[in-house]
């Protein structure tokens, strides 16, 4: 998000502002309308982006016009001061940008970490805190890049500070673009004027070449992380930065009309940007070019006095007006907007979008008066001291992290009394604990059940804490492309070896494997990636995902191979939901993944004889399922009866399944069988989200230990209906 710029807007708006060629230093406090409007249409795009996608779908390129924005005003600063005074003052460039952005952006923060603990269910607490945190440091960006690449985080609901990753690649840009300049200043100090600028520039521009370079490879080999990261994200703030530098104190040479022409030319291109982009498009890398080349064109036309131009419709006072408070209608619409589901305990429907749009736009008008203006160039004279604003900056900051490890306190006093509890249940011996209580060989009794009937072990806010990894004996063992996990008993005292592989899905299986192979003597090897289920078709969001899932499923049949005492294999994969797609649609979907999986198990090795197939749970809502268990627990009602979902919704067509049930049919086939517990999630009509006092998943789709763990009964059973129980 680019920052206003220096001066608040005041007065009339000039008819004919001038061009970046006027950008002079005795002109620094004018008012650019064409960068107010350009400010204007940036956050329109990104608000009406988050909060009608479908409108706008290409709304998220509002950001690099603002790095645009940014890179221009910013680079003209620092390059008219240089030529004023032969050098920069860095402590006084960063005070200024700390008066600048710091004051509103810690206070959203402070709303923020507040409003998480008054409104936001606990289940959430510990993400939510860990990116105000972030953002507080500004490193939200990178902390995000190492988010969007962990595939058991993709099923996180976004937190109210997300969209702070912006805020954090303009800071680190801050901290970096003034000493190159400084660097350049001082070593072309004696140079003639003109050999300063071009060799300046000539560095400036193979620095942004250097970053789209980058941006364009990591996008194609990584576009989560890509999106993210400063090094991707230099050049859009360089390409406005190098307009600056080509055009600062120099006169424009280029007429009117065909400034108007570029200015036309600039804005369309935005626009194309916005309403033809889609989250399916490669970005930033190429793409980003259109919005960022677009906002520079529409800065170096400036406002051309030429009746066709777009100077009179930029200069209108509601466009200048929200260009001016652009920054705090950013900071405030994405956290009203990811909080108030909370606080209304519903989606949001169109009506309330607009109310919270309003409202946003109230609360910006207010920020911007009483926050931004009188901090950044009003009277208060020792805060114009870099060591006075420093030290202003570092208390705003300390006093959010204070509140975010007061509420951190409070999360982790309430889930050890918490942990207390279930580890009081999980030693009762109930035999209704968990999938017991499903389960009619289980001798569950009404009684027994009832003891369990308040009861979520463990909690939505404790469920992450308990890693599936925690049955293998002596943890995960890289080796090579495979991530081994051993279970059951040692190989000398095996009656055999049996083996899972899969995705994430399988790895959820562990617990209740390990008490498997335990009771029967077994020893268990799970081979397991997540993200990549065993098939020929690659789910993997990024080229590297890809790479290593093609290495992993490669590395999986090389073991098969190497240990030809393995005869039995289980798969357990995550089925797709298939939402969005017409019937039409998702049959042929269903039918290329069930394709897909009987070419990769074509390559199984000979001594492989029998496989077993497990059915994929049914998933929780996301951003809904654990929000109504947190709320069922603090209200006290019973867990056994919340928050469930009709069975036919819930339980998910797998071509995992289907795959199994064709192979059946040919010969000279391993003989597959399919396991399937949906029982013990479900009833005939409904799908529970805690049975037995146990929470079944601890995001959207993947089981917790504990109930996990309480499948055993059920898993070995239907290994041994299937005959899968002698390997």
């Amino acid at each position: 998000m680019g920052p206003a710029s220096d001066q608040p807007l005041s007065g009339a708006i000039p008819a004919d502002a001038p061009s970046a060629q006027d950008a002079a230093a005795p002109k620094e406090k004018t008012v650019r309308i064409e960068i107010q409007a350009l400010r204007c249409l940036a956050v329109v795009a990104v608000v009406l982006f988050h909060y009608w996608p479908e409108l706008v779908p290409g709304g998220y390129v509002g950001v690099d016009v603002f790095f645009a924005i940014s890179g221009f005003l910013i680079t003209g600063h620092l390059v008219r001061e240089a030529n004023r005074r032969g050098s920069i003052s860095l402590a006084s460039f960063w005070a200024r940008r700390a008066r600048r952005i710091l004051p509103a952006a810690l206070l959203v923060l402070m709303f923020v970490a507040v409003a998480t603990f008054l409104v936001a269910p606990e289940g959430v607490w510990s993400q939510f805190y860990s990116e105000i945190t972030a953002s507080t440091l500004y490193v939200e960006n990178w902390y995000l890049a190492q988010q969007a690449v962990d595939y058991l985080g993709a099923d996180a609901p976004p937190s109210p500070v997300q969209h702070y990753w912006t805020l954090s690649v303009e800071e680190q840009f801050y901290l970096v673009w003034p000493v190159i300049i400084l660097i350049i200043t001082a070593v072309l100090s004696r140079a003639a004027a003109g050999t300063r600028r071009r060799t300046g520039f000539a560095v400036l521009a193979v620095i942004a070449a250097a970053s789209l370079a980058f941006g364009i490879s990591y996008t194609a080999s990584n576009p989560p992380a890509a999106f993210f990261i400063t090094p991707t994200r230099i050049w859009e703030f360089a390409a406005g930065g190098l307009l600056a530098y080509a055009t600062t104190g120099l006169r424009p040479v280029v007429r009117g009309p065909y400034r108007a022409v570029v200015s036309w030319l600039g804005l369309l291109a935005i626009f194309i940007a916005v309403f033809a982009y889609t989250e399916e498009t490669p970005f930033p890398g190429v793409a980003a070019m259109l919005p960022v080349f677009g906002a520079v064109a529409v800065i170096w036309a400036g406002a051309p006095k030429v009746r066709w131009a777009p100077t009179r419709a930029m200069g209108t006072a509601p466009i200048q007006w929200v260009g001016d408070v652009s920054y705090s209608i950013y900071l405030w619409h994405w956290p009203l907007l990811i909080l108030t589901p909370f606080l209304l305990d519903e989606k949001l429907g169109n009506v309330t979008k607009i109310a919270l749009v309003v409202l946003t736009v109230a609360l910006a008008a207010v920020t911007k008066k009483y926050v931004e203006d009188p901090i950044r160039s009003g009277p208060v004279l020792t805060l114009r001291r870099p060591r006075t604003t420093f030290l202003w900056a570092l208390a705003g900051m300390a006093s959010v992290l204070l509140v975010v490890t007061a509420s951190r306190q409070v999360l982790n006093t309430r889930n050890s009394d918490l942990k207390a509890k279930a580890t009081q249940i999980l030693s009762s011996d109930n035999p209704c604990l968990g999938a017991g209580a499903r389960d009619p060989k289980a001798n569950c009794t009404p009684a027994d059940l009832k003891k369990l009937r308040y009861a979520s072990v463990p909690t939505p806010a404790t469920a992450a804490d308990v890693l599936h990894s925690g049955v293998c004996k002596g943890g995960v063992i890289a080796q090579g492309a495979l991530r081994i996990c051993e279970l059951g008993v040692p190989a000398s005292e095996a009656r055999g070896t049996i083996v899972m592989i899969g995705d994430s899905h399988a790895m959820h299986w562990r617990p209740a494997l390990s008490r498997v192979a335990r009771a029967n003597k077994w020893r268990a090897v799970v081979l397991a990636e997540g993200g990549c289920p065993f098939t020929v078709y690659l789910r993997g969001e990024t080229a590297a995902d890809r790479r290593s899932c093609t290495a992993f499923k490669e590395a999986s049949l090389k073991w098969l191979r190497d240990n030809p005492e393995v005869d039995t294999l289980l798969l357990a994969e995550l089925a797709a939901t298939y939402g969005g797609l017409s019937p039409a649609e998702r049959d042929r979907e269903v039918e290329r993944e069930a394709r897909g999986f009987t070419e990769q198990w074509a390559k199984l090795p000979p001594t492989i004889k029998q496989v077993g197939v497990i059915q994929d749970n049914p998933p929780g809502v996301p951003d809904e399922t654990l929000a109504c268990v947190e709320a069922t627990l603090a209200a006290k009602r019973p867990t056994d009866t919340a928050c469930t979902r009709p069975r036919k919704e819930a339980v998910l067509i797998d071509p995992a399944v289907i795959a199994a049930r064709r192979l059946n049919e040919k010969p000279g086939q391993p003989r597959y069988s399919i396991i399937d517990v949906t029982d013990r999630f479900c009833d005939e009509k409904k799908c529970y989200a805690v049975v037995g006092g146990v929470l079944i998943l601890k995001d959207r789709s993947h089981m917790t230990a504990t109930w996990s763990a309480t499948l055993a009964p059920s898993l070995d059973r239907e290994l041994q209906r299937t005959g899968l129980d002698q390997p």
